[in-house]
């Protein structure tokens, strides 16, 4: 068995925890948007989109909160799902190695 092989598993659960912690943080920043709408959102400007807290550095105005929400429902059910099939497998393939 190649190195390669036996690292692959692994290399699926790191990026299956990476996909999982940027859906929570997107989830997290609607959250956060309920208690402080006016520095947490869903930002667009000329150079820039995202979802966070806004700085004064940047030129951006803050999309409506409707389409902060549904974005961030589609993106933490996205992340969950890509995660999943990420784990299930780096399972298969640790169950391959044993």
């Amino acid at each position: 068995m190649s190195a390669l092989t036996r690292i692959k598993p692994y290399a699926q659960l790191l990026c299956a925890a990476f996909v999982g912690f940027l859906g929570a943080a997107i989830g997290v920043t609607a959250l956060g948007h309920a208690f402080d709408p006016e520095h947490i959102g869903l930002w667009s400007g000329p150079h820039a989109f995202f979802f966070g807290p806004l700085d004064g550095q940047i030129q951006a105005h803050q999309l409506p909160a409707s389409t902060l929400y549904v974005v961030a429902v589609m993106a933490v059910m996205l992340a969950f799902f890509v995660a999943r099939e990420l784990v299930g497998f780096a399972r298969a393939g640790l169950r391959r190695q044993a």
